[in-house]
């Protein structure tokens, strides 16, 4: 079995949270706000699931 990888981002190391998860999608939730950190799309075929909160930032105008 693989392990799979959330992209929350260091900022948010040590944070509690809770995870909420269904067939499609992972949530991180910070716990003592109720703000939505990341929202994940579940793909078993990759082992890192990127954050879908923020565009991926390694080219300019990635929106295109």
């Amino acid at each position: 079995m693989a392990a799979h990888h959330l992209g929350i981002g260091a900022t948010h190391r040590g944070t509690p949270v809770i995870l909420l998860a269904d067939d499609h999608t992972v949530t991180v939730i910070r716990l003592n706000t109720g703000g939505i950190i990341t929202t994940n799309t579940i793909n078993p075929s990759k082992t890192y699931w990127r954050n879908n909160e923020k565009e991926p930032g390694r080219w300019p105008d990635s929106s295109s």
